[in-house]
């Protein structure tokens, strides 16, 4: 569903016994789960503008868990695509997480705040979580990281994010998402 879109009953795809609602918080009015995706229909106070239409354009729900693989390093890719940045085709998160965190990557490792600013200025922002878990059979070796790109404020201090995942939303809080994340800007 768009962000700042009225709140309503999702799709006709769904039936009464897969959707759900309940009442979020005061930024969200109605959550409905269809098949595993998650739509928020939150108003996206805080969210800049043009990056909120970024994440729009990917159509992010398209990348929503099916089964058990999640799939936010391919939204992600997508989302740094629109920057106009292509150096995450074929990574997964926890690679995606250490080519930011390389020295001379052009990604620069900052604070929450620091990222709420990024974006807001428009910049490319992610909130990164790296696995060190082993797991034999992945391309890294581990157990999945996760990757979610910071398009604004979500509350004060809060970064506010669009993800795929176990959750898919167009707008959020980095709390609903994985605690702690680490944060990089590009360029």
């Amino acid at each position: 569903m768009p962000v700042g879109s009225s709140s309503r009953s999702s799709s006709s795809r769904s039936t009464s016994s897969r959707s759900t609602r309940s009442t979020r918080s005061t930024r969200s009015t109605r959550s409905a789960s269809t098949r595993g995706v998650s739509r928020k229909t939150t108003k996206a106070t805080g969210a800049n503008p043009k990056l909120a239409a970024m994440v729009k354009s990917i159509r992010i729900q398209r990348f929503a868990k099916k089964g058990k693989t999640t799939f936010c390093n391919q939204a992600f890719n997508a989302y740094a695509a629109k920057h106009g940045f292509k150096g995450f085709q074929g990574k997964v998160a926890n690679q995606m997480f250490t080519a930011m965190n390389t020295p001379g990557s052009g990604w620069k490792k900052v604070s929450a705040q620091d990222a709420i600013k990024a974006a807001k200025e428009g910049k490319l922002v992610a909130a990164a979580w790296y696995n060190n878990t082993p797991q034999k059979g992945r391309p890294d070796g581990k157990r999945p990281g996760h990757i979610a790109a910071v398009i604004g404020e979500y509350s004060p201090g809060v970064p506010g994010i669009a993800q795929a995942g176990t959750k898919t939303f167009e707008w959020g809080p980095v709390t609903a998402s994985r605690k702690n994340p680490t944060y990089f800007v590009r360029g």
